[in-house]
């Protein structure tokens, strides 16, 4: 009876880490699709203050 309460503990200790993984790896993926997101809204607006710098034939 013993044995089974330890085994029982540890597959419960087991559980919990994967559970700790699984919690960790959901925020790394929040934070990446947070990035992305960031990333794609820079795309769609983009500075209007910059201007492009462009060769510009016959100047020369």
């Amino acid at each position: 009876m013993h044995q089974m309460l330890a085994d029982n503990t540890d597959l419960r200790l087991e559980i919990e880490k994967i559970k700790d993984k699984l919690n960790n790896q959901d925020k790394n993926m929040e934070i990446v699709f947070r990035y992305l997101d960031e990333l794609v809204e820079k795309q769609e607006n983009p500075n209007p203050l910059r201007t492009r710098i462009a060769f510009k034939p016959g100047i020369l």
